[in-house]
C-alpha cells in the first residue's frame, strides 16, 4: 500500500469503529465502513494499520476470555482527533 492509501484505511477504520460508540468491533465489522478499493486488502494489511492506530492511542484491542476473535474500541484520543478534524 502507498502511504496515502495507509492514511486513507486508518482514517476510515478510525471512523467505523467510532461509529460503533464505544463498543468493540471486530475487523468483519470494520471493513464495510472502509472504501472498496481498502476493504480488499490482505487482512494483514489492515490489521497492521489497526495496530498502528492502537500504538498512537486511538483505539485499544480486547479479547474475550473465550475465543480468539479480537475486537477494536475507540479511545478518548481517537475521538478526540476525529472531532478536531472534523470527522465525527
Amino acid at each position: 500500500m502507498t502511504a496515502e492509501q495507509k492514511e486513507n484505511l486508518r482514517l476510515q477504520a478510525l471512523k467505523a469503529i467510532g461509529a460503533a460508540k464505544g463498543y468493540a468491533v471486530t475487523l468483519s465489522q470494520i471493513l464495510p465502513g472502509l472504501a472498496h478499493p481498502l476493504r480488499t486488502q490482505p487482512t494483514e494489511d489492515i490489521e497492521a494499520e489497526l495496530l498502528y492506530l492502537k500504538d498512537k492511542g486511538f483505539v485499544e484491542s480486547e479479547k474475550k476470555e473465550i475465543g480468539t476473535v479480537k475486537r477494536w474500541r475507540i479511545t478518548a484520543a481517537g475521538r478526540d482527533y476525529l472531532a478536531e478534524e472534523g470527522m465525527e
